[in-house]
């Protein structure tokens, strides 16, 4: 054999033999892909909504806490923002803030039949309102009622749609129930938004009821 050949044959071996080991150590330098999966970042907690037992009386009266956990005990997230009340992320209804003036009396008053009715409703916070109403047939005062009503437990949900019996049209409201118990019954209502010109009388026990008896809407002075 020539001996060319063999130093070509040899020459060609050394090479492959070394690209080989080059190749070998590449790979065995090169940096692994890892398999592990990084886990997500948890997101901060977002604090929960206050509970209104949390709130304090100077927007709210006692009384009228008690009834509103008692009346929407199943509910835990309700939280309150200036005067709105916050039923969920998505939805929220207004306390009759913007109906009444705070600490400022306004006048409703109706005549019908010979008889004067006059209601003085004074706001006191979000929550309570101070009334004194009065039924006069002529001069003669056939009933004054004064004191506290809260507002209803459930104004967010148990609308009332009373008739205006000047228009015989309805119209919205909100109904504060009297607090003292020797005026248990007794209840006015003032109309929402654009009606907030209207309000009503409602009843009482005997002997006052008969004088709140039919009364027509009343009136903003």
């Amino acid at each position: 054999m020539p001996t060319s050949f063999l130093r070509f044959f040899g020459l060609t071996t050394f090479l492959l033999a070394a690209a080989c080991t080059s190749n070998k150590n590449l790979e065995q330098d090169s940096p692994q892909v890892s398999a592990e999966v990084v886990a997500p970042t948890r997101p901060a907690a977002r604090p929960k909504p206050r509970r209104l037992a949390q709130l304090d009386t100077t927007h709210f009266s006692p009384q009228f806490i008690r009834s509103f956990q008692e009346a929407n005990k199943a509910e835990t997230s309700f939280d309150v923002h200036g005067g709105w009340l916050l039923l969920s992320p998505t939805d929220s209804v207004a306390f009759p803030v913007a109906e009444l003036p705070a600490n400022a009396p306004v006048v409703y008053a109706a005549t019908d039949k010979g008889r004067t009715y006059r209601l003085t409703l004074t706001r006191r916070n979000y929550s309570t309102v101070h009334y004194v109403a009065e039924a006069r047939q002529g001069s003669k005062l056939l009933s004054r009622q004064t004191g506290l009503a809260d507002l209803n437990p459930s104004f967010f949900a148990d609308i009332e749609i009373p008739k205006d019996s000047e228009t015989g049209l309805p119209y919205s409201g909100y109904e504060f129930q009297a607090t003292a118990p020797q005026q248990q019954g007794f209840a006015v209502l003032i109309g929402r938004s654009q009606d907030a010109d209207k309000a009503q009388v409602y009843g009482g026990t005997q002997p006052q009821q008969s004088a709140w008896h039919n009364v027509p809407t009343l009136r903003r002075q």
